[in-house]
């Protein structure tokens, strides 16, 4: 379409340009004025092949006609349209790589055999500089426009395969979920459902046996107790089997957190935790979830950053936690969010401290165990 364009236009610049020159004063070059006329009607009908029927053979014919019609109407008048013309045909035959190459030589061929005049050699070589920049500046945009289009499709395919992997990730979830709740059903009516119906089934013979037969009764209202005993210490121990420990819980809400931020507002995120985080009690985790929503909001409203890290690093007596950014500050002043912080980690018996300079602003929680 550029290439189109660039050509209609360096085109009629040169038939503007020899028109202008050799039509006399007194307007008697009626003859002139209408070829000049028909080439504009032949570069027009040449632009409009070009978008609406981009094929090669009849372009190529077309433009054998226009250069017929400079030779015939004189190639020394007409030598910069000629040139233009030689130029869009030898582009149109496919010698990308040596464009240039054969125009130059094309160029000097013409002007050879066709001797024009000062004024249309003179012309044809501003015509050719210009057209030579414009053409490069059209090619490269061209380009560019190609690689745009094949960046948003890119894009659209990617966008659909990652609504794909969204649905599948959540059919996954849910397919886990129902096969983890059939797995503990099926644990729970193995090792209760034997127990509880032997008691019910005890507890049935001593309400038969409680006037008839007390001391049979009051043996098997011992045993009823004694498997019920039993089966409430299994459905104990599944419990505390299934319940996942607190530690991995904690970590993998903190992961969650910071994947979410990131794919939120375009930060990256980096978390690391060195330690035994079975050391750490339920209410530091909790201080800790509070306050990474509060570091990260706070890089998200008052600095540029384009990285968020949370370093936990868990000791024999102390554990450190920091939260950092690489938006380059060198001073802050405490708001509400961060007063806040300091209050929960005081509550779970801890210290605040804070960074800032201009690699970024950082936020130290130190907890004692």
């Amino acid at each position: 379409m550029y290439k189109n364009s660039f050509y209609l236009t360096i085109k009629l610049t040169a038939l503007a340009a020899v028109t202008a020159y050799h039509i006399p004063a007194d307007a008697q070059g009626g003859m002139d004025m209408v070829c000049a006329l028909t080439f504009c009607c032949l570069f027009l009908t040449d632009f409009l092949l070009g978008r609406l029927c981009p094929v090669k053979k009849i372009r190529l014919l077309f433009l054998f006609i226009e250069i017929m019609g400079c030779l015939l109407c004189g190639a020394g008048f007409y030598f910069p349209v000629l040139l233009m013309l030689l130029y869009q045909l030898i582009d149109l035959s496919g010698t990308e790589g040596y464009f240039y190459h054969i125009s130059v030589a094309a160029a000097f061929l013409a002007a050879f055999i066709f001797e024009p005049p000062f004024y249309s050699g003179v012309t044809a070589f501003i015509l050719t500089i210009m057209g030579a920049f414009a053409r490069y500046h059209a090619k490269k945009l061209g380009y560019y426009k190609r690689l745009s289009e094949e960046l948003r499709e890119n894009i659209s395919r990617q966008n659909e395969k990652i609504a794909g992997f969204k649905a599948y990730a959540k059919t996954l979830r849910e397919s886990v979920s129902l096969e983890e709740r059939s797995r503990f059903s099926a644990r729970i009516h193995d090792r209760l459902g034997h127990g509880i119906s032997g008691s019910i089934i005890l507890l049935e013979g001593v309400k038969l046996n409680l006037e008839s037969n007390p001391a049979q009764a009051e043996k098997n209202l011992c045993v009823a107790i004694e498997n019920l005993r039993g089966s409430v210490d299994s459905i104990r121990e599944a419990l505390r089997e299934e319940r996942p420990a607190l530690s991995a819980a904690g970590i993998t809400d903190l992961r969650e957190m910071l994947e979410h931020f990131s794919l939120t507002y375009g930060i990256k995120t980096d978390f690391s935790c060195d330690g035994d985080t079975e050391k750490i009690p339920p209410q530091i985790w909790n201080c800790l979830r509070e306050n990474l929503t509060e570091a990260m909001t706070n890089t998200v409203k008052h600095t540029n950053a384009s990285m968020f890290e949370f370093r936990i690093y868990i000791y024999n007596k102390i554990i450190r936690a920091s939260f950092a950014d690489n938006g380059g500050a060198v001073s802050f002043q405490k708001g509400m969010g961060l007063e806040a912080m300091e209050e929960r980690t005081v509550i779970c018996g801890g210290t605040c401290i804070y960074e800032c300079d201009v690699r970024g602003f950082k936020i130290i929680n130190i907890f004692r165990l």
